[in-house]
Order: C-alpha cells, then sequence, then structure tokens
C-alpha cells in the first residue's frame, strides 16, 4: 500500500530532480547556471539551436535590388558573388558589413567563414574584428570600428605591434568585453583589457590557406567560448573558454578590418547564427534582470598594470631580419679581415726598418 503511494511520487519528482542535476548545466558560484559543453572535435556542419536568418549571410548576398538583405556595408567594402570584401590588398583602408537587426535572444552560436590573405611575404596586417556592440557601423581605430565600445569584440590579429613580456605569436584570436570605459591599446595588441587575462585566446594560423577558415563564437550561459578550424580538417578546435561574461540583448553583429602601413585582403564568406536554449536560473538572493538592461562585464580579465612604451616590432619580417643579420655578420668578417691585413702590413714594415 505505502508502495503503491511513493512510488508514483517518486517516478514524478526525483527521477526529473536527477536528470536535472545530470544534465550538462551546472551551477557557478554566483548561483547563475553556467554552460559546460566540450565542442572540440565536432564537425564545423553540425548546427545547433535554431538558425537565424535575419542575423545571417549567405550566398547570394543581393537581394532583390542592389543591397544585402539584413546587412548594411561600410568604408572600402565590396560585394561579389564569391565573397564580400571588406579591405583590398592596400595601405590605410577600412571596411565592415554590419547585421541591422538587434539580437533579441540571450544565447547564441555564430559562426564566420572568411579569408585572409594577400601577397606580401611576412609584411602584413593589421587584421579584423567580430562585434556584438551597442552601436553599430561606427568607424574608429580599433581594426576598423570605435574605441570605448560597449559589448563584445574579437580580434582576429595579424600584426604583433608588442614585444614586452606579455608578447605572443601572431595571428592572434583574442576578446574584450567593454563598457564603454576601456581603451584598446593597439601598441599592447589589447592584452591590457584582454578577457581572461593577457595569455587567453590562441595562436590562429588562419592566413592564405587554400582551404576554408572558420571561427565560432558561441556566447551561453554566461561562457564566451571560441572554436577555430584553420587547418581544414572540418572539425573545430578551441581557442578559449571564459565564464562569467555577461551581454545584454539588444545588440548588433559585425565584422570589420583594417589596414595601416602594412596591408592584406579581409573577405567574408559567410555567416551563420543560431538561437540556443538554456534554463537561466537565478538563486534565491540574485535579481532577475532584463536581459536589455544588463551591464556588459565580465568576472575574469587581464590584471592591471602599467603601460610601458616598447619599442615598435620590426615590419621586416623573419626573411628581412635574417637578411639583416647574414649582412651584419658579413661586414663583421669583412672588417676582421681588413684589420688582419692592416697589423700584417704593419709588421712587415716594421721588419724592413732593421734591415
Amino acid at each position: 500500500m505505502l508502495w503503491s503511494i511513493m512510488y508514483p511520487l517518486a517516478h514524478h519528482l526525483f527521477l526529473p530532480f536527477l536528470a536535472y542535476c545530470l544534465s550538462v548545466q551546472v551551477m557557478s558560484a554566483n548561483g547563475q547556471q553556467q554552460e559546460q559543453i566540450q565542442l572540440s572535435d565536432t564537425s564545423v556542419d553540425e548546427w545547433r539551436g535554431y538558425y537565424r536568418k535575419e542575423h545571417s549571410l549567405a550566398k547570394p548576398y543581393q537581394g532583390n535590388g542592389m543591397g544585402i538583405p539584413y546587412w548594411d556595408i561600410q568604408g572600402t567594402t565590396m560585394v561579389t558573388g564569391q565573397y564580400v570584401r571588406l579591405t583590398a590588398d592596400t595601405q590605410s583602408v577600412q571596411g565592415g558589413i554590419w547585421n541591422n537587426v538587434p539580437v533579441n535572444v540571450r544565447d547564441w552560436e555564430l559562426h564566420v567563414n572568411f579569408a585572409i590573405h594577400g601577397s606580401t611575404g611576412d609584411l602584413f596586417g593589421d587584421g579584423a574584428a567580430i562585434w556584438y556592440v551597442q552601436d553599430p557601423a561606427q568607424a574608429g581605430p580599433v581594426f576598423g570600428s570605435k574605441d570605448y565600445f560597449r559589448g563584445l569584440g574579437v580580434f582576429l590579429d595579424t600584426y604583433s605591434n608588442h614585444n614586452g613580456p606579455h608578447v605572443h605569436g601572431h595571428p592572434y584570436i583574442s576578446a574584450m568585453v567593454n563598457n564603454g570605459s576601456l581603451h584598446y591599446d593597439h601598441d599592447m595588441d589589447g592584452t591590457h583589457t584582454q578577457l581572461g587575462g593577457e595569455h587567453t585566446g590562441c595562436e590562429a594560423k588562419f592566413r592564405n590557406r587554400q582551404y576554408q577558415t572558420q571561427i565560432m563564437i558561441r556566447y551561453v550561459g554566461d561562457v564566451l567560448s571560441i572554436y577555430t578550424d584553420v587547418l581544414g580538417t572540418g572539425q573545430w578546435k578551441e581557442c578559449m573558454s571564459v565564464g562569467g561574461v555577461q551581454l545584454p540583448t539588444g545588440y548588433y553583429f559585425g565584422i570589420t578590418a583594417a589596414t595601416g602601413d602594412l596591408s592584406d585582403y579581409h573577405d567574408i564568406i559567410s555567416i551563420r547564427m543560431f538561437e540556443q536554449e538554456f534554463a537561466h536560473v537565478q538563486d534565491g538572493t540574485a535579481v532577475t534582470l532584463d536581459p536589455r538592461q544588463r551591464e556588459p562585464y565580465a568576472q575574469n580579465v587581464a590584471a592591471p598594470r602599467d603601460h610601458v612604451d616598447q619599442p615598435p616590432a620590426s615590419k621586416l619580417g623573419w626573411i628581412g631580419t635574417t637578411v639583416l643579420v647574414i649582412l651584419g655578420g658579413g661586414l663583421c668578417v669583412l672588417v676582421l679581415w681588413f684589420g688582419v691585413i692592416f697589423v700584417n702590413h704593419r709588421q712587415q714594415m716594421s721588419k724592413k726598418r732593421f734591415y
């Protein structure tokens, strides 16, 4: 009799609770659930969530008119049948493409198929950025977009400006969350404000590849994760993952690129955005905020440190540097050789005086 009463109760109450505890979502220290999922080695063609056409870009790019549905172009951007070119391989230009529909979903995944290439060997720059920001289509010094932005920037930096102790290889992918008060420091390659710390990111050799290069930015459960496929394997590899990232809804996606003294082609082939399902749960002490009213914030950022001017990085590349080293070594040998000849000549002249 007792079992017949308790069994339905256990079935309806305990089993759902057990399934919840064993799910891929766990509670963080502040009571807000964070996503625990690993997508490395999964297929780049796998779709997760709901495809959102209004935030995506695919061939053919143009609609009935000359424009691109849901997107605005900026600067030197040129639309072709095969790609959207943000910059040509020309010095000191900027271009961008901006989604004109605000993102009203809290959790999302963005796939970008891109190509950065050029014919200048080891001399190239400056790179591109993928944005989720409050104020779109505002040109500026940060890879073609404004500084002191509000939102998220993911940087595909192809040129190293920094020679200090926090230097890393390039091309390099990193991220930054900004509430409008922070400056992106190009001289330090953004390491002073880097999401997750100055070493959180990844070196990614995506330039001049003969196959597709792709990046995935996933923001689910206040965790920002970045994956890449720059080796043509068709599988994602984790670049970075940082929890405690707070972004509001209602911001805009965009991609910009810029060149300076050095240049490259920066092309976008496709953009795919997927809405993700995630059960956000607050603890009893937390205040549930309207996602539109959230302030851009990150718990984990680079530790504050003084700005120390560094000598500019060499624009010669490794080939130019090697040539200079060889020439310098040859000059030293030549000077030494002349020195030996001069000393021998002096010694011979001294001997003649004694005869």
